[in-house]
């Protein structure tokens, strides 16, 4: 994203340019608001000119649910900059665009700070899952396979210009996650909580503190199983350990 020249070539002769990169993982954001402002804020304004510059058609940005709250830190605000950015560049240079509000994703190839990746990890490696909080915090989790076709789909005319939530229709309580874990294995984890409400920069029940621009949510006609859906990050996450020990 910082490479101008590399980006410039990257883009030229598209159509569209699908910006998913940036920094993601709240904790390390809150921590490194310099490394987060840079790859995210400047590294989507490198994008914005390059795609301005080659005639982009559209640019469709990864934001997320964060920019309603008034927690996140500075994952969160860098993300409003970000949408701010994007608004600007369709106002003065008329860069048409698509902003995604992505909720709780899961599924395989999880990175290592996603939640319910690090819960099977734990439950695989120690037999036991900790978790900071009582358990009653809710999320709306959306299968990844289920969030690239939503995003298949904002190539439609109808998205242009738009805000969209992509968040699956799936809310759950955390404790019910790390249950259908435990099931899935057997019922032989051990579940721990820190019986006390814990936010660290996450929201506990609802995102919605802040108001940006609102956001339509995206629907598709059928939706991964979230029991289906573990089970396969299972299985994806056996297949990766194992693939690791080989190779020691």
């Amino acid at each position: 994203m910082h490479d101008l020249s590399l980006l410039n070539k990257a883009i030229k002769g598209k159509d569209y340019v699908f910006h998913f990169a940036g920094v993601a993982d709240i904790g390390y954001a809150k921590n490194n608001p310099r490394e987060t402002y840079k790859d995210n804020v400047m590294g989507t304004l490198n994008i914005l000119e390059s795609s301005k510059s080659n005639n982009i058609k559209r640019i469709i940005f990864a934001s997320s649910v964060y920019v309603y709250s008034e927690l996140g830190s500075f994952y969160r605000s860098s993300k409003q900059s970000c949408e701010m950015l994007i608004e600007n560049f369709q106002e003065e240079y008329s860069l048409p665009f698509s902003i995604l509000r992505f909720g709780s994703l899961y599924g395989p190839r999880a990175n290592e700070f996603n939640f319910i990746r690090n819960s099977i990890y734990s439950a695989i490696s120690k037999k036991k899952i900790l978790r900071k909080g009582t358990g009653n915090e809710l999320r709306d989790y959306i299968h990844v396979k289920d969030a690239a076709m939503c995003v298949f789909k904002i190539l439609e005319k109808k998205y242009e210009n738009e805000y969209v939530m992509i968040k699956g229709n799936q809310t759950m309580k955390v404790k019910e996650i790390l249950e259908t874990i435990n099931e899935i294995f057997g019922g032989s984890i051990e579940i721990q909580y820190s019986k006390k409400e814990h936010y660290d920069a996450h929201y506990s029940l609802t995102p919605f503190s802040f108001r940006p621009k609102s956001a339509r949510q995206i629907q598709l006609d059928s939706y991964y199983d979230i029991g289906q859906g573990i089970q396969e990050a299972i299985y994806d996450l056996y297949e990766f350990l194992e693939d690791h020990s080989k190779k020691k």
